[in-house]
């Protein structure tokens, strides 16, 4: 997929990425290059926020064709329009309830019918170190694992690493993924790829969750929360942002809010390259915004995600209504856009 031109022709792919993306604070940190490259060539140098090579390099480009940042590739995935391609748009809650759910727990619900159903033999998705809230990608084998890692997580979008493991297991045939809106770019490009390595991962993803992002922030951002609500750590249950504020939840119910702009320093670096608020290059994006209250709005793209939605409504995971306000989500989605300078 991805053209090379002719000053770029001796170089490796490593550096075409060095040069185009690293060098300029573009990457996203979504490790789209790591979890595509089968001769473990790079690897996440988390002091310059993106990647490094460190082991040689066989020139395979499926880096290239995996990189949401890249000129070429931006150029295919950035667009003004907001909410993207849609078949539905749809309120919607699970119909079991956790105290740690945000918006009523579509994702949880959507990703227990897809293993419960055995439509995937396992989900790819964050999970959350309680005590320190750090965020690290987990796979999940079992729907009753779901509920640990319910809840939104703010400070990191790697979940695609992970998947470099699964990609090599020949017991694994399908997966379900959820990521941030640099994830699902990574994998549609993947998906449009015909390179041998980048369709070995692609063939593998099921089902590509996205996540209305607007930001994601480095694990810095968890000291000065806990400085500024004077509340160790792992006192906290869960985080939620919205309305310009960070909401904090404490295990005791107490609730405490940070203005967003009081974080913004902590903002990565490679969001300001991003435009998509919506994830369109998802099967089902989901996201708190424009949704009736406690539940989430949900924007159903693809065939495969209509089905994985209509069985885990008839199988009564989740339930749904019309109504979401499409027009709260492309006012916050066109902020984005023209902050980010698109």
């Amino acid at each position: 997929m991805q053209e090379i031109d002719s000053t770029n022709a001796t170089l490796l792919p490593s550096q075409i990425l060095e040069e185009k993306v690293w060098q300029k604070n573009l990457c996203s940190g979504c490790r789209a290059c790591i979890a595509v490259c089968l001769a473990d060539s790079l690897a996440y140098d988390h002091n310059r926020n993106c990647p490094v090579q460190v082991n040689p390099c066989i020139d395979c480009k499926a880096c290239l064709d995996a990189c949401p940042r890249l000129p070429d590739n931006l150029e295919m995935i950035v667009s003004p329009e907001i909410i993207g391609p849609y078949l539905e748009i749809k309120n919607v809650r699970s119909k079991e309830s956790c105290s740690r759910f945000q918006n009523g727990g579509a994702a949880s619900a959507l990703l227990a019918a897809a293993l419960d159903e055995e439509l995937v033999d396992c989900a790819l998705i964050m999970g959350l170190d309680r005590w320190s809230q750090k965020s690290h990608p987990r796979v999940v084998w079992d729907s009753g694992d779901l509920e640990k890692c319910a809840g939104s997580k703010y400070t990191s979008n790697d979940v695609l690493e992970s998947v470099k493991d699964l990609v090599k297991d020949q017991h694994v045939k399908n997966i379900a993924l959820v990521g941030t809106p640099c994830s699902v770019q990574a994998v549609g490009l993947l998906r449009r790829s015909s390179n041998e390595y980048a369709v070995k991962l692609a063939q593998k993803v099921r089902f590509m969750m996205g996540l209305f992002c607007f930001d994601a922030f480095n694990d810095s951002v968890i000291e000065k929360i806990t400085n500024v609500i004077g509340e160790p750590s792992w006192r906290i249950d869960k985080l939620s942002a919205g309305d310009g504020l960070m909401t904090v939840t404490l295990r005791d119910n107490r609730v405490k809010t940070i203005p967003l702009p009081a974080l913004a320093e902590f903002i990565k670096p490679g969001c300001k390259g991003c435009g998509d608020f919506t994830a369109r290059l998802s099967d089902i994006s989901l996201g708190g915004l424009g949704s009736a209250p406690g539940m989430s709005s949900a924007i159903i793209r693809t065939p495969e995600g209509m089905g994985l939605f209509k069985i885990a409504e008839e199988l009564g995971y989740i339930e749904s209504w019309d109504g979401v306000r499409i027009e709260a989500i492309e006012k916050i989605g066109k902020i984005k856009l023209k902050r980010n300078g698109f």
